[in-house]
């Protein structure tokens, strides 16, 4: 009984030993943070997506005939879910309905919020689609910020520009901002996406932190699917959600036995074997 309760003791400190070798070991990770965009319009690359780990966000364009089914599924994941709102750009780009444009007054803007919150209503957060001359405007993004708030949705600048203002303004009203890092697909190319992808790892591991922006989209599905599976130890894959709230993610991983499957037989007789003497249960 001594040597059972020995064992018994000793296994418990092992365990906590290694939980407390993750942490220490996920504490020092880089973070990386993936928002996928315009979901929503595309069945089957909206659906590779949601096959992905569920640590990769969604951004959902709430004029997209799928989004409403989009929100749901990403909801039933606990997967963290963005609106992705059109908002205008520099020059004639065609822009999707309900998208913020330049001169609207507040109570126009605070329409487009609350419509795209109705139909994506378990977003946490927004960043804008296109948008090159909607974010530079600094009194549309005070406009923006304001109702964001009373929305209580964190807000992603996808900087589309390199002069926005979006970001700053966040800020100024107290609400979670973030920037974007890296595009993935810039160009569809598979080696170019492969080598966006490699780029983002190298900018979290320099920085500490890397958030990307890629779109579903067949190489950029391919590149995410291989890349994912041999992410670097350094590596720790994350929401953006935990960004916005500045969590630690510390993953949960099984505990492994370092002793061989079999039972030591006891030193006294009468030689019972201890399931928990090696470590392994019978």
């Amino acid at each position: 009984m001594e040597i059972f309760n020995f064992m018994k003791t000793a296994v418990k400190k092992l365990i906590i030993l290694t939980a407390l070798y993750t942490m220490i070991i996920n504490a020092q990770a880089a973070q990386l943070a993936i928002v996928i965009d315009d979901m929503g319009y595309r069945s089957k690359e909206d659906a590779a997506i949601l096959a992905l780990p569920k640590a990769i966000s969604v951004a959902i364009i709430p004029s997209a005939p799928n989004a409403k089914d989009i929100n749901h599924k990403a909801k039933q994941q606990n997967r963290d879910i963005l609106i992705h709102l059109p908002m205008q750009a520099l020059g004639h780009h065609s822009i999707e309905t309900g998208a913020l444009k330049l001169g609207m007054d507040q109570g126009q803007v605070n329409n487009r919020i609350q419509t795209a919150k109705k139909i994506i209503p378990d977003a946490i957060g927004l960043n804008n689609h296109m948008g090159s001359a909607a974010t530079a405007d600094a009194d549309l993004m005070h406009k923006l910020m304001k109702e964001l708030k009373q929305q209580n949705l964190f807000f992603l600048d996808s900087r589309t520009i390199g002069r926005s203002v979006a970001g700053k303004i966040a800020k100024e009203q107290g609400i979670p901002s973030l920037d974007r890092h890296i595009f993935l697909d810039d160009s569809n190319e598979f080696s170019d996406v492969s080598h966006q992808f490699q780029s983002a790892i190298r900018y979290a591991q320099k920085y500490g932190m890397a958030i990307v922006i890629g779109h579903p989209r067949k190489n950029t599905i391919a590149v995410l699917q291989s890349g994912l599976k041999n992410l670097p130890k350094d590596i720790q894959l994350i929401g953006i959600g935990n960004l916005w709230r500045n969590e630690k993610v510390v993953p949960i991983k099984p505990f492994i036995f370092l002793f061989d499957g079999k039972p030591a037989p006891t030193s006294v007789e009468p030689f019972k074997r201890i399931s928990l003497l090696r470590g392994i249960p019978e």
